[in-house]
């Protein structure tokens, strides 16, 4: 799903902190327990910034940080969210922001989990009709 390309220069612990963002090692993640804007994949982040740059970490941090899904910084979330950006279903602005407040990416990623494949490929097939509207689904006049 992302690209095999890793050249940016990328600060993970900078670019988290600018987004409200605590790291963790992940030898510390638990299930339960878990805090909002608390991520335990620095894995992830740090492959997402390194592929696609720094700007492009911190608007996908900012856009499940900033919209109530702060419980969801893991690294299925992080990919799908990454590659939906990176497509721009949604040209990057406020109705991004707004697309995402009315999504509970818990529940996008719970359902991911029970599909066979990846749960990263799952969540990204399952949010795209989500923010793209039912207009990709319409039959063009001919």
């Amino acid at each position: 799903m992302l690209a095999r390309i890793d050249h940016h220069p990328c600060d993970i612990y900078a670019i988290a902190r600018t987004c409200g963002v605590k790291l963790h090692d992940s030898a510390d993640n638990r299930s339960s327990g878990r805090q909002a804007g608390h991520c335990y994949c620095k894995p992830t982040l740090r492959a997402i910034g390194r592929r696609h740059g720094e700007a492009h970490l911190a608007m996908v941090l900012k856009v499940i940080n900033s919209t109530g899904n702060g419980l969801e910084l893991r690294a299925a979330t992080l990919q799908a969210v990454s590659y939906l950006i990176l497509i721009e279903v949604i040209p990057i602005g406020s109705a991004l922001f707004e697309a995402f407040d009315r999504i509970d990416l818990g529940h996008v990623r719970r359902m991911a989990r029970a599909m066979p494949g990846l749960t990263s490929n799952n969540m990204v097939a399952l949010l795209y009709p989500m923010l793209a509207g039912t207009a990709i689904f319409e039959k063009v006049a001919a």
